[in-house]
């Protein structure tokens, strides 16, 4: 007896989000998760008035989901008025900032996959989840 089992190209069968950056698009925001075998991760919130604004953390599959926990953050706050304003602001100075944080993320692994909306696109990744992009 055989049996077949067909895959549709869109179909991606990839078990986990591990080496993989995962790059969400929504209204005006873009962040760039980076997912690491070792179960590191980081994303980089690439519009945001911080600049740069990077969270660090851990994560695990459980089910469908991705379980994150971040636990460090990273980036610039804005210091004075700002330059000019668009979806975020722009400022001429930024102050270094770097703070223990204690937050939790989940994800749905098959949404990210299945991108119905046309909010994710999934990427190699082959960095390290730990410094700063």
């Amino acid at each position: 007896m055989f049996a077949l089992t067909c895959i549709s190209a869109n179909e991606d069968q990839t078990p986990s989000p591990a080496n993989k950056l995962l790059v969400r698009t929504v209204a005006s925001s873009e962040d760039a998760f980076a997912f690491c075998s070792d179960g590191q991760v980081r994303v980089e919130y690439r519009i945001s008035e911080l600049q740069p604004h990077i969270r660090f953390g851990t994560w695990k599959m459980d089910g469908d989901s991705i379980r994150i926990r971040w636990t460090q953050e990273k980036g610039g706050e804005p210091v004075g008025p700002p330059v000019s304003c668009g979806s975020v602001c722009v400022y001429k100075q930024y102050n270094k900032f770097q703070r223990d944080i204690d937050q939790t993320e989940e994800l749905s692994w098959n949404e990210i996959k299945q991108n119905q909306h046309q909010h994710w696109d999934i990427q190699s990744f082959a960095g390290n989840c730990n410094a700063m992009p």
